[in-house]
């Protein structure tokens, strides 16, 4: 039986996506007007001219500007033809026709965009021919495949956005812009607030692109801190929060989210036995958080290209400002490895990778290894992290949450250990001090602050916040 044939899948009769008149039209002014100069050379790049000479009429144009020289058909005639390439452009004669066919300098910025869409279809279509044919040719990990051609279209769409080389004198005098604003706005966070004040001093706030990790054993209360800080993002800063929950449902977190939010028992809620003025509360805190940009995905076993693929599907459609994901030993490895280490390693730099990437801060919890069990000071340092070492070199900011006295009540075993993660009740302590130890830090010191957790709320909150009102 013959197999069936796949179609074409791109018609070649159809034309190439340019637009001639437009080009033309962006040149035209050029000659005519300094500042479309420097309006055409923020939007465009050499290569969005589909008409090879207008290629060299742009770079001859941007030669002559970037040198500080007057622009105009004469001199551009001359840089043209000192390159050898003013023939190739048809002459003077079209020089001054492009002078002629400008409808309006004023529009160059639309004429530009037009310019620009055409290249970015053109992009767009080689793209497409090269992941056809990597589909043809490909004989690996599909993941990798999918997550090539993901990338691949992801560039096209953030051109603008691409780093490129930069002369030191030019950062020199950005960073010092950068500095002077600074000095204007003393106290000021550099990066997104989490709402802790003590964690925000040392470490200014979560910077894009980094790679924040947040460690403890069970019962410390890891997914209830990672919430806290989301839900305090999303609201106060407005700003677009990501949370890949491996572990736990959309609803249950949800129910976390509005039970820290109402300051409701959650284990009321989760047993039924509510009171009235809890609906109360529950309606105001679905009131403030209805709007707030957060987006949780509960998908079981992702792999970090599929983090990776629905994180840039996010930013594209909403925005993003921080990646929350609980947890990294539940991320799957993208291929099978030798040992777990190395998939590990892998997930973590991939994680890295994607901080990078997408420009925006990653956190991630992690399990911490049992050995912290077997030692007197049960306070974790950086050989706890579980799995690979990779975890500490890569990220570049490390915490542990630990609370003395979860380990001072398993000394007493005639005392019940509180359920930490939302289950107390009301005979039981309000509140514990958590420390929060900060045991690397790329940029700034390595200290411990302290926070508090309220267990009853499964929510976590600032020292000085807490009151009788509060609790």
């Amino acid at each position: 039986m013959e197999a069936a044939r796949l179609p074409s899948l791109i018609p070649m009769a159809y034309p190439t996506p340019q637009s001639i008149d437009a080009e033309q039209a962006v040149l035209g002014a050029m000659l005519l007007d300094r500042d479309a100069v420097t309006t055409a050379a923020e939007i465009l790049q050499l290569d969005d001219f589909y008409y090879e000479p207008h290629k060299y009429i742009f770079e001859a144009v941007l030669s002559l500007f970037n040198r500080g020289e007057p622009v105009d058909m004469l001199t551009v005639a001359e840089e043209l033809k000192r390159k050898g390439k003013l023939d190739e452009c048809g002459g003077q004669p079209y020089l001054v026709k492009l002078m002629e066919v400008v409808p309006s300098v004023v529009n160059i910025e639309d004429y530009c965009r037009i310019v620009e869409e055409k290249a970015i279809l053109r992009q767009l279509i080689q793209v497409a021919y090269q992941i056809v044919n990597w589909a043809y040719h490909h004989d690996g990990d599909l993941e990798s495949l999918i997550d090539r051609a993901e990338a691949a279209l992801f560039r096209v769409g953030q051109r603008r956005i691409g780093a490129q080389f930069q002369p030191l004198t030019e950062l020199i005098r950005q960073t010092y812009d950068f500095l002077e604003q600074r000095s204007r706005q003393p106290g000021t966070l550099l990066g997104i607030p989490t709402g802790f004040n003590e964690l925000d001093e040392i470490l200014g706030g979560l910077h894009p692109s980094d790679l924040i990790i947040v460690a403890g054993r069970p019962s410390m209360g890891k997914t209830s801190f990672a919430l806290s800080m989301a839900m305090n993002i999303a609201t106060e800063q407005k700003l677009p929060v990501a949370i890949f929950s491996l572990e736990m449902s959309k609803q249950q977190l949800v129910q976390r989210l509005l039970c820290a939010r109402a300051r409701v028992n959650l284990h009321r809620l989760r047993t039924g036995y509510l009171r009235e003025h809890d609906f109360v509360r529950f309606t105001q805190a679905a009131h403030e958080l209805y709007n707030a940009p957060l987006y949780i995905d509960d998908t079981p076993d992702l792999s970090p290209f599929e983090i990776r693929a629905k994180a840039r599907r996010l930013k594209a459609s909403e925005g993003l400002g921080c990646i929350f994901i609980d947890y990294l030993q539940l991320v799957r490895a993208p291929r099978r490895m030798e040992n777990r280490v190395q998939e590990v390693t892998e997930i973590v730099r991939s994680l890295k990778s994607l901080a990078r990437e997408l420009n925006v801060p990653v956190i991630v919890l992690s399990q911490l290894s049992r050995s912290v069990e077997h030692r007197e000071n049960k306070r974790p340092v950086l050989a706890d992290l579980r799995d690979s070492g990779a975890i500490e070199a890569e990220a570049d900011v490390v915490c542990f949450l630990f609370r003395e006295d979860y380990y001072e009540r398993k000394k007493k075993p005639s005392t019940p250990e509180p359920q930490v993660e939302g289950f107390a009740d009301e005979r039981k302590p309000e509140f514990f001090i958590t420390e929060v130890i900060i045991a690397k830090n790329r940029n700034g010191p390595v200290t411990t602050v302290e926070v508090a957790f309220v267990p009853r709320y499964a929510l976590f909150e600032n020292l000085s916040n807490i009151s009788t009102d509060f609790l």
